[in-house]
Protein backbone atom coordinates (compact mmCIF):
# COMPACT_ATOMS: atom_id res chain seq x y z
CA UNK A 1 0.00 0.00 0.00
CA UNK A 2 1.49 3.33 -1.03
CA UNK A 3 1.58 6.18 1.46
CA UNK A 4 0.82 9.63 0.10
CA UNK A 5 3.83 11.89 -0.36
CA UNK A 6 1.80 14.60 1.34
CA UNK A 7 2.57 13.45 4.86
CA UNK A 8 -0.05 12.92 7.53
CA UNK A 9 1.12 14.15 10.93
CA UNK A 10 -0.25 14.87 14.38
CA UNK A 11 0.97 17.14 17.17
CA UNK A 12 -0.36 16.71 20.72
CA UNK A 13 0.52 18.50 23.97
CA UNK A 14 -0.71 16.99 27.23
CA UNK A 15 -0.05 15.75 30.78
CA UNK A 16 0.93 12.16 31.56
CA UNK A 17 0.94 10.47 34.98
CA UNK A 18 2.12 6.89 35.63
CA UNK A 19 1.39 4.40 38.42
CA UNK A 20 2.75 0.83 38.70
CA UNK A 21 -0.03 -1.58 39.71
CA UNK A 22 -0.39 -5.27 40.51
CA UNK A 23 -2.64 -7.88 38.90
CA UNK A 24 -5.54 -7.41 41.33
CA UNK A 25 -5.46 -3.64 40.85
CA UNK A 26 -5.28 -4.13 37.08
CA UNK A 27 -8.39 -6.34 37.14
CA UNK A 28 -10.33 -4.04 39.45
CA UNK A 29 -9.47 -0.87 37.50
CA UNK A 30 -10.27 -2.53 34.19
CA UNK A 31 -13.74 -3.50 35.44
CA UNK A 32 -14.44 -0.10 36.99
CA UNK A 33 -13.14 2.03 34.13
CA UNK A 34 -15.19 0.24 31.47
CA UNK A 35 -18.35 1.12 33.40
CA UNK A 36 -17.70 4.88 33.43
CA UNK A 37 -15.55 5.59 30.35
CA UNK A 38 -15.63 4.64 26.69
CA UNK A 39 -13.60 1.54 25.87
CA UNK A 40 -11.17 1.57 22.98
CA UNK A 41 -12.79 -0.52 20.27
CA UNK A 42 -9.66 -2.70 20.06
CA UNK A 43 -9.61 -3.64 23.76
CA UNK A 44 -11.26 -7.02 23.52
CA UNK A 45 -10.77 -9.27 26.56
CA UNK A 46 -7.03 -8.94 27.07
CA UNK A 47 -6.23 -5.67 25.29
CA UNK A 48 -4.39 -5.01 22.05
CA UNK A 49 -0.66 -5.26 21.24
CA UNK A 50 1.55 -2.18 21.02
CA UNK A 51 4.96 -2.66 19.40
CA UNK A 52 7.70 -0.03 19.22
CA UNK A 53 11.31 0.30 18.14
CA UNK A 54 13.16 3.10 19.93
CA UNK A 55 16.09 5.01 18.48
CA UNK A 56 19.01 6.72 20.21
CA UNK A 57 22.32 8.28 19.24
CA UNK A 58 25.59 6.33 19.31
CA UNK A 59 26.37 8.22 22.51
CA UNK A 60 22.95 7.13 23.89
CA UNK A 61 22.12 10.76 24.66
CA UNK A 62 18.40 10.20 25.24
CA UNK A 63 19.09 7.28 27.59
CA UNK A 64 21.49 9.31 29.71
CA UNK A 65 19.20 12.37 29.72
CA UNK A 66 16.51 10.20 31.30
CA UNK A 67 18.95 8.40 33.60
CA UNK A 68 20.27 11.71 34.93
CA UNK A 69 16.76 13.07 35.42
CA UNK A 70 17.03 16.02 33.05
CA UNK A 71 13.80 18.00 32.88
CA UNK A 72 13.96 18.40 29.08
CA UNK A 73 14.25 15.09 27.24
CA UNK A 74 13.02 13.27 24.16
CA UNK A 75 12.46 9.83 22.64
CA UNK A 76 12.14 8.84 18.97
CA UNK A 77 10.35 5.63 18.01
CA UNK A 78 8.50 3.67 15.36
CA UNK A 79 5.15 2.28 16.51
CA UNK A 80 2.70 -0.25 15.09
CA UNK A 81 -0.26 -2.17 16.44
CA UNK A 82 0.02 -5.05 14.00
CA UNK A 83 2.98 -6.46 12.07
CA UNK A 84 0.64 -6.69 9.07
CA UNK A 85 -0.25 -3.00 9.02
CA UNK A 86 0.83 -1.25 5.79
CA UNK A 87 1.64 1.95 7.71
CA UNK A 88 3.66 2.80 10.82
CA UNK A 89 3.85 5.84 13.11
CA UNK A 90 7.17 7.62 13.44
CA UNK A 91 6.93 9.56 16.70
CA UNK A 92 8.95 11.95 18.83
CA UNK A 93 7.98 12.61 22.45
CA UNK A 94 9.42 15.64 24.20
CA UNK A 95 8.84 15.86 27.94
CA UNK A 96 9.13 18.72 30.41
CA UNK A 97 8.17 17.41 33.85
CA UNK A 98 4.58 16.13 33.70
CA UNK A 99 3.88 17.80 30.35
CA UNK A 100 4.69 16.24 27.03
CA UNK A 101 4.48 17.04 23.35
CA UNK A 102 4.17 14.24 20.82
CA UNK A 103 4.51 14.63 17.07
CA UNK A 104 3.70 11.77 14.73
CA UNK A 105 4.28 11.08 11.07
CA UNK A 106 2.54 8.24 9.20
CA UNK A 107 5.00 6.39 6.97
CA UNK A 108 4.87 3.15 4.99
CA UNK A 109 5.95 -0.18 6.43
CA UNK A 110 8.71 -0.35 3.80
CA UNK A 111 10.06 3.05 4.83
CA UNK A 112 9.98 2.02 8.49
CA UNK A 113 12.21 -0.92 7.58
CA UNK A 114 14.55 1.47 5.81
CA UNK A 115 14.81 3.65 8.93
CA UNK A 116 15.67 0.60 11.01
CA UNK A 117 18.44 -0.01 8.46
CA UNK A 118 19.60 3.62 8.93
CA UNK A 119 18.38 4.90 5.57
CA UNK A 120 17.04 8.27 6.73
CA UNK A 121 16.66 9.59 3.17
CA UNK A 122 13.30 7.83 2.76
CA UNK A 123 11.86 10.67 4.85
CA UNK A 124 12.62 13.10 2.01
CA UNK A 125 9.63 11.78 0.06
CA UNK A 126 7.14 13.06 2.68
CA UNK A 127 6.24 16.69 2.03
CA UNK A 128 5.89 18.29 5.46
CA UNK A 129 7.84 20.23 8.05
CA UNK A 130 7.36 17.32 10.43
CA UNK A 131 9.05 14.93 8.00
CA UNK A 132 11.93 17.39 7.58
CA UNK A 133 12.24 17.65 11.36
CA UNK A 134 12.47 13.86 11.73
CA UNK A 135 15.02 13.68 8.91
CA UNK A 136 17.24 16.32 10.52
CA UNK A 137 17.00 14.80 14.00
CA UNK A 138 17.69 11.25 12.85
CA UNK A 139 20.44 12.08 10.39
CA UNK A 140 22.40 14.70 12.31
CA UNK A 141 22.16 12.84 15.62
CA UNK A 142 23.01 9.54 13.97
CA UNK A 143 20.02 7.78 15.51
CA UNK A 144 19.95 4.01 15.32
CA UNK A 145 17.55 1.39 16.75
CA UNK A 146 18.43 0.37 20.30
CA UNK A 147 15.47 -1.56 21.72
CA UNK A 148 12.31 -3.32 20.55
CA UNK A 149 9.41 -3.16 23.06
CA UNK A 150 5.99 -4.82 23.05
CA UNK A 151 3.13 -4.90 25.56
CA UNK A 152 -0.64 -5.35 25.78
CA UNK A 153 -2.81 -2.30 26.34
CA UNK A 154 -6.37 -1.61 27.44
CA UNK A 155 -7.48 1.97 26.85
CA UNK A 156 -10.42 3.94 28.24
CA UNK A 157 -11.48 7.34 26.94
CA UNK A 158 -13.40 10.47 27.90
CA UNK A 159 -13.80 12.88 24.94
CA UNK A 160 -13.44 16.05 27.03
CA UNK A 161 -9.82 17.27 27.35
CA UNK A 162 -8.71 14.20 25.42
CA UNK A 163 -8.66 12.12 28.61
CA UNK A 164 -7.18 8.68 27.99
CA UNK A 165 -6.45 6.10 30.69
CA UNK A 166 -4.44 3.04 29.74
CA UNK A 167 -3.52 -0.24 31.44
CA UNK A 168 -0.35 -1.83 30.06
CA UNK A 169 0.76 -5.37 30.88
CA UNK A 170 3.07 -8.15 29.66
CA UNK A 171 5.93 -5.75 28.82
CA UNK A 172 8.67 -7.53 26.84
CA UNK A 173 11.71 -6.38 24.90
CA UNK A 174 14.82 -7.18 22.87
CA UNK A 175 17.99 -5.13 22.54
CA UNK A 176 19.25 -7.10 19.54
CA UNK A 177 16.23 -7.94 17.33
CA UNK A 178 14.61 -4.84 15.83
CA UNK A 179 12.32 -6.60 13.34
CA UNK A 180 9.03 -5.19 14.57
CA UNK A 181 7.21 -6.86 11.68
CA UNK A 182 8.02 -10.42 12.75
CA UNK A 183 4.83 -12.29 13.65
CA UNK A 184 6.47 -14.00 16.63
CA UNK A 185 9.50 -12.01 17.77
CA UNK A 186 11.68 -13.39 20.55
CA UNK A 187 11.19 -10.92 23.39
CA UNK A 188 12.07 -11.18 27.07
CA UNK A 189 9.80 -10.03 29.94
CA UNK A 190 11.15 -6.92 31.69
CA UNK A 191 8.88 -7.22 34.75
CA UNK A 192 7.24 -10.09 36.62
CA UNK A 193 3.98 -11.56 35.39
CA UNK A 194 1.80 -9.62 37.85
CA UNK A 195 3.18 -6.17 37.01
CA UNK A 196 1.12 -3.63 35.05
CA UNK A 197 1.27 0.10 34.44
CA UNK A 198 -1.56 2.62 34.74
CA UNK A 199 -1.11 5.78 32.64
CA UNK A 200 -3.39 8.81 32.97
CA UNK A 201 -3.21 11.27 30.06
CA UNK A 202 -5.16 14.49 29.59
CA UNK A 203 -4.92 17.97 28.09
CA UNK A 204 -5.95 20.80 30.44
CA UNK A 205 -7.52 19.11 33.46
CA UNK A 206 -8.99 15.80 34.57
CA UNK A 207 -12.31 15.29 36.37
CA UNK A 208 -12.16 14.72 40.13
CA UNK A 209 -14.45 11.70 39.93
CA UNK A 210 -11.86 10.00 37.72
CA UNK A 211 -9.00 10.80 40.09
CA UNK A 212 -11.18 9.60 43.00
CA UNK A 213 -11.80 6.32 41.20
CA UNK A 214 -8.07 5.83 40.67
CA UNK A 215 -7.23 7.13 44.15
CA UNK A 216 -9.35 4.36 45.69
CA UNK A 217 -6.27 2.11 45.32
CA UNK A 218 -3.88 4.54 47.08
CA UNK A 219 -1.36 4.20 44.25
CA UNK A 220 2.17 5.59 44.25
CA UNK A 221 3.03 7.73 41.28
CA UNK A 222 6.44 7.00 39.71
CA UNK A 223 8.44 8.22 36.72
CA UNK A 224 8.33 4.85 34.96
CA UNK A 225 9.76 4.44 31.46
CA UNK A 226 9.22 1.30 29.38
CA UNK A 227 12.14 2.45 27.26
CA UNK A 228 14.51 2.56 30.25
CA UNK A 229 13.50 -0.74 31.83
CA UNK A 230 13.66 -2.40 28.42
CA UNK A 231 17.29 -1.36 28.03
CA UNK A 232 18.27 -3.54 30.96
CA UNK A 233 21.26 -5.21 29.34
CA UNK A 234 22.71 -1.88 28.22
CA UNK A 235 22.12 -0.29 31.63
CA UNK A 236 23.61 -3.26 33.48
CA UNK A 237 26.82 -3.49 31.52
CA UNK A 238 27.35 -0.09 29.89
CA UNK A 239 25.60 2.73 31.74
Amino acid sequence: MEVSKVAKFLSVQRHELKYPINFLQYTNLSNRLKNVLLEDKHNGTIGYPVRSVYFDSYADADFYDKLHGLEYRKKVRLRTYSPDSPTVKLEIKRKVGDSQEKKSLIISKEDAKELINLNYHVLKKYESETASMFYNIMRFNGLRPVVHVEYRRKAFIHPMNNIRITLDSDIRSSETDFNMFNELPILVPVEDYYFALLEVKYNAFIFKWITDLIGFHDLTRLSYSKYMVSRGIFERYMA
